[in-house]
């Protein structure tokens, strides 16, 4: 595993994401998520109070539980309607019930919503000095959200900003990525392999795509995930439940690709020529 160092903290450039982990193959999840442990250290793990009503966060316990804590690095996220009704402390002591744990690592709004951006961060920072969580941040918020939160008094406190963004859906580049990098704010990844299957075939199908993940000694997936993080300057959490597609996804996945072939990668799928909204899932 290679690593970011944020605000003193080590966090692996990759790691699990569990949406959609409901359960249904909860013997082959947990599995594939402590392999992933003990074979790539994919120790950041991602979830939420959406995903599955709570369940997600169940299945979770079973792998917090098998290792020291401070070994992981977890990430929930509470929801906006939640949010707006003051909710805060009492979402975040659920999920830790449903976790199994008694401090969650980094806590988001999972989006902006109707949300009142200074209670967000009063709360929050409560939350980080009663030491339930010990960083906060947003997900989906695109650079003019991000501007606002920053004038809220500790707004400048927010760890993290989790965004969709991939070989296809580039648009964060434009003007969030680098105010993000400009301002100490983290960049996480989601659906690093597309933001949906139909959209992920034609990726990992593209002739141009298999040759020059061939050439790389990798597969088209592990390609994606390469790009992602090429900079070393985001990380990115995906979702797998089988320990097959994990290893076909992790291939040589930390190998940079050549310059030439990042170049092709571009020409194929172009970075943002103008801002666009933020895409969010």
């Amino acid at each position: 595993m290679e690593y970011l160092f944020h605000r003193g903290e080590k966090i692996p450039l990759i790691g699990f994401g569990t949406y959609r982990l409901d359960g249904s193959m909860k013997s082959e999840e947990l599995r594939t998520l402590s392999y992933g442990i003990d074979e790539y250290g994919m120790s950041l793990i991602d979830t939420a109070e959406m995903y599955g009503d709570g369940i997600s966060e169940k299945i979770l316990s079973g792998i917090i539980r098998k290792y020291d804590r401070s070994r992981l690095f977890i990430v929930d996220k509470i929801l906006p309607c939640n949010a707006e009704k003051g909710l805060y402390t009492e979402c975040c002591k659920r999920s830790l019930e449903r976790l199994g744990t008694d401090h969650i690592d980094l806590y988001l709004l999972h989006w902006k919503g109707n949300v009142d951006m200074q209670d967000m961060v009063d709360n929050m920072e409560q939350l980080a000095k009663s030491g339930m969580i010990r960083h906060w941040g947003v997900s989906n918020f695109d650079t003019h959200e991000m501007e606002a939160l920053f004038a809220c008094s500790n707004g400048p406190n927010c760890f993290c900003d989790q965004i969709l963004y991939n070989l296809v859906d580039r648009g964060a580049e434009y003007d969030l990525i680098p105010w993000c990098i400009d301002h100490d704010v983290l960049t996480m990844a989601y659906s690093p392999l597309c933001n949906s299957h139909n959209s992920r075939i034609a990726v990992t199908s593209d002739e141009a795509v298999k040759r020059i993940a061939q050439k790389e000694q990798k597969t088209p997936e592990s390609l994606m995930l390469s790009f992602v993080i090429r900079e070393r300057k985001t990380v990115t959490v995906f979702k797998t439940s089988s320990i097959l597609h994990l290893n076909n996804n992790m291939k040589n996945v930390f190998e940079p690709a050549g310059a030439d072939d990042i170049t092709e990668l571009e020409k194929r799928y172009p970075p943002p020529a103008e801002k666009y909204p933020l895409k969010k899932i």
